[in-house]
This record gives structure tokens, C-alpha cells and sequence, in this order.
């Protein structure tokens, strides 16, 4: 694959294009971010359910899709995260590359312009408005998501724990804000959402394939021209480099199988250097199936049915998930911290070898998958420097056992959450 370019279109605008020939589709999307605020976050989450789903010249679901079928089968779609203190919203189309086009096409420059159109020509009536049937549809839909949430007990703890650690911090709300939030929202809300995010935001144009990228600069250059643009950079993620003391709760619940969450803070703001370290540290620790925990506390001790940890470079945290019955968890607690203390000790040589392998191998599995490729960019509108999956696999490769160990001594315990079957029942 060729380098990525970077274009600027404004302050707080840029295109970040990866050219290749590899893939059968192009992947066009449009990343915006805005500060997390419980109701900002439902209107904004609710807001993008309807863009990526009707237009103002294709005002029906249906009416939509036969519009993406006659773009050789293209399909539209968004996506919502969290990144440290920032709500990440995106509007993405994928469509057939332009080589498979008949008539020599530009495929891709009509699927952007559709692109700019759910976000510049929404589905409103005469008065400008959203109509309350595409809302009530959509809240229907968007509240489902967080019954599903709640549902799915190991997704439920981990937003338990995170509450917890993260009380009164932004990062504690929900990508999608509140199912209260969500069902106060009306259409004035949801059009003071669409401009403060076009004239606010930062605003990343990703581009994955072979494009005409000039027809894409010129389209965006017009749409976003219309925009009294005020830009407002990211906030930046609120930092605590370390645990005074350990907070711990527990919630009864009808639940097969019980879950225990850790939460980990580390005393340094992850940065473009230490990322490669702290996430290869991560991986270390509880990883892959060649991991401390894995092989420690889930198998040789059989305290868990699994034992994962996940690094949030941007919050500075190492979260620790695990399916545990409630009479295993304190000794979970221990052995995890034994396995941390190993790690400080230097005992990891077998571990550190296969996480180094298997995170370079993940990493560069990235190039093979479109859609994989387009979140890698995304996902780093946050960063100053955008690297590509060649880059970090190199960066990988460099980390030393010595800075997994300085990785180790950086982590300290703040938050445990248990959910505990109810009555002890499995």
C-alpha cells in the first residue's frame, strides 16, 4: 500500500486517504467528535440513526436502499464510540471500487456525494423539521441498543465499572447518552446537533481504495463551505495517574454467571511513544491465550471462565474483565496482582515473545480487511500523528522486556466491581 496522505480542508477539517488497489470496495466515512454530555449524546447518537438511513430525496428506508443498490450495491452505515472524553459519530459508505464500474464510472465520487447528503440534505418536512415518525422509529431502535446493553452482562459490567471509576468525569456517559435523554430528545435538538457538529467538530474524511480523491476534495470543499465553521478542538481526556484507594461495589442480580471487573489506572499520559509499550504490556498481561492471566488465573487455577485485560491509551487505564463465581473473586483479586507483581519481576519471557508476534501479526491483519483498514484511521482522530499498520508493527517490534516491566510498575488498582448471581444461583 502506498502512503497515506493527510489534506487539510480547513482548521479542524482534514482527509486522510490510504491509496491501494487491494480491496474490491472503496470505504468513504466521515468522522466527527464532539464532547461527551449525557443529553448532547442521545441527540447526537440519535441524530446519526437517522441520517444513515433517509435522505431528503430518498425520504423512505426503502426509497434509501434502492438508492444504494443502484450504486452497484453500496452499503451506508454509522457507528458510535467513546475516545477519552469525546463522543466519535461516523457516517460511512462502502461501495464497489471504481476499476469494477461499467462505463468508466467514478463509483466512489457518487457514493461520497450521496455521503454528503445524509449529512447535508436530511429527511426534513417543509418547516425544516424531522418528522416525529422517522424520530419515534429511530428512539425505538437507539433504546433497543442499550436494552441490549443491559442484557449482555458482560457489556452491563463493564459500563457498572466504568461509572464507577469514572464518576463525575465525561468519560463515565454512555457513547449513546440515556435512554431518558434519548426519549426528551425532539427535532429542534436534533437540527441544533447537526450544526454544532459541522460548525464545531473535529471533522475526519477517511478514504480507504483507488478514488478519484480531487472529485472527493472538491465535493467535501462544497458542502463544507456553506458552514460558518467555529472549530473547537477535542477535549482533552481528563488524567489521574494514580489510585488513592480502592472503590468497590457489588450488585445482586439474576445472572448465570457472575462478573468481575477491574479497573486499573496508570501514571502516564499514553502517548504517541509509550502506546506501543503500554498496549504490548497489555497484551502480556492478559491478552491472547499465551497471556499471564489466561494461563494463570483462568487456566492452572481455574478462578475464571475468562480473564481479559484492554488498554484505553486515551483515559490511561487497563480494564480487567472476568467471568467468576462470586466465592472465586477475592482470589481472582490476588492472583491478578500476582501475576502483575510477576510482570514487575521480570517473569515473562515466554509470554513476551508470543504477545510481541501475535500483536504484530494483528496488526498488520488490518491491511487485509477494508473495513478494518478505514476504522484503523478513524479511530485515530484523536492523535496528532497518524501512523499506518506498518508503522506500529515496526514500533511493536521495538519494545523491549525492560519497558514492560516500567510498563508494570505504572499500573495501580482503583476500582472493583462484582456482579454476583442472585442467592449465589448459577
Amino acid at each position: 500500500m502506498k502512503d497515506i496522505k493527510v489534506i487539510n480542508l480547513g482548521e479542524g477539517i482534514d482527509i486522510v486517504y490510504a491509496e491501494t488497489d487491494k480491496f474490491k470496495t472503496s470505504e468513504l466515512a466521515v468522522t466527527f467528535l464532539s464532547p461527551l454530555e449525557e443529553k448532547a449524546a442521545s441527540a447526537n447518537a440519535l441524530l446519526f440513526s437517522m441520517l444513515s438511513s433517509t435522505t431528503q430525496e430518498y425520504p423512505t428506508v426503502n426509497a434509501f436502499n434502492k438508492k444504494l443498490a443502484m450504486l452497484y450495491g453500496a452499503k451506508a452505515a454509522c457507528s458510535i464510540s467513546k475516545l477519552g472524553e469525546n463522543q466519535s459519530l461516523t457516517l460511512a459508505v462502502s461501495s464497489l471500487a471504481d476499476r469494477f464500474a461499467l462505463d468508466g464510472e467514478s463509483i466512489s465520487s457518487d457514493s461520497f456525494e450521496f455521503l454528503m447528503k445524509m449529512l447535508f440534505e436530511p429527511n426534513v418536512d417543509v418547516n425544516g423539521d424531522f418528522k416525529s415518525a422517522d424520530i419515534k422509529r429511530e428512539k425505538k431502535l437507539l433504546c433497543e441498543k442499550l436494552d441490549a446493553e443491559y442484557n449482555e452482562k458482560r457489556v452491563y459490567s463493564l459500563r457498572k465499572l466504568e461509572a464507577l471509576m469514572f464518576e463525575g468525569e465525561p468519560y463515565a456517559v454512555n457513547r449513546y447518552g440515556s435512554k431518558a435523554c434519548i426519549k426528551e430528545t425532539e427535532s429542534d435538538d436534533l437540527i441544533s446537533a447537526l450544526e454544532c457538529l459541522k460548525k464545531h467538530s473535529k471533522i475526519q474524511i477517511t478514504v480507504i481504495g483507488n478514488v478519484d480523491i480531487e472529485s472527493v476534495c472538491d465535493t467535501a470543499k462544497k458542502y463544507f463551505s456553506s458552514v460558518d465553521r467555529d472549530y473547537k478542538p477535542p477535549v482533552k481526556a481528563v488524567f489521574k495517574p494514580c489510585a488513592t484507594d480502592v472503590k468497590d461495589e457489588s450488585e445482586i442480580i439474576e445472572v448465570e454467571q457472575g462478573k468481575l471487573v477491574l479497573g486499573f489506572r496508570i501514571d502516564s499520559e499514553c502517548s504517541f511513544e509509550t502506546k506501543p509499550e503500554l498496549r504490548l504490556f497489555t497484551d502480556v498481561f492478559g491478552g491472547g491465550p499465551y497471556s499471564k492471566l489466561f494461563n494463570n488465573v483462568r487456566e492452572k487455577l481455574s478462578l475464571c471462565y475468562y480473564c481479559v485485560a484492554r488498554l484505553d491509551r486515551r483515559k490511561s487505564d487497563i480494564i480487567i474483565q472476568c467471568g467468576c463465581e462470586e466465592e472465586n473473586m477475592d482470589k481472582a483479586i490476588d492472583e491478578i496482582l500476582t501475576q502483575l507483581d510477576d510482570i514487575k519481576n521480570g517473569d515473562f519471557a515466554e509470554e513476551f515473545e508470543a504477545a510481541k508476534m501475535g500483536i504484530s501479526d494483528l496488526v498488520m491483519s488490518v491491511l487485509d480487511d477494508s473495513l478494518a483498514l478505514c476504522s484503523w484511521y478513524t479511530n485515530q482522530i484523536t492523535d496528532d500523528v497518524v501512523i499506518t499498520p506498518e508503522e506500529s508493527a515496526k514500533h511493536n517490534n521495538a519494545v523491549t522486556s525492560e519497558d514492560i516491566i516500567n510498563s508494570a510498575k505504572l499500573l495501580s488498582l482503583d476500582s472493583v466491581f462484582r456482579l454476583v448471581p442472585l442467592k449465589g444461583e448459577k
